[in-house]
């Protein structure tokens, strides 16, 4: 699997993509609001760098495969 990159759509949107596919996306509302497409991620931060970090490092433990 690739690692997710990061699109700035407009404004204050960005989607997070992992081999071409839409895994989570990133609202500026009054933080930023962060959302994985499949509902198991939620977040609320007060830095882009940071709402990316929270969905870069659950991405790279869901793909992992030594966390039982």
């Amino acid at each position: 699997m690739q690692a997710i990159t990061w699109r700035h759509d407009s404004g204050g949107h960005w989607t997070a993509r992992r081999d071409g596919v839409v895994v989570g996306t990133i609202d500026q509302v009054q933080g930023y609001e962060l959302h994985s497409t499949d509902g198991t991620i939620r977040g609320s931060h007060n830095s882009l760098g940071n709402a990316q970090a929270q969905l870069d490092a659950w991405a790279a433990w869901a793909t992992g495969s030594d966390h039982s």
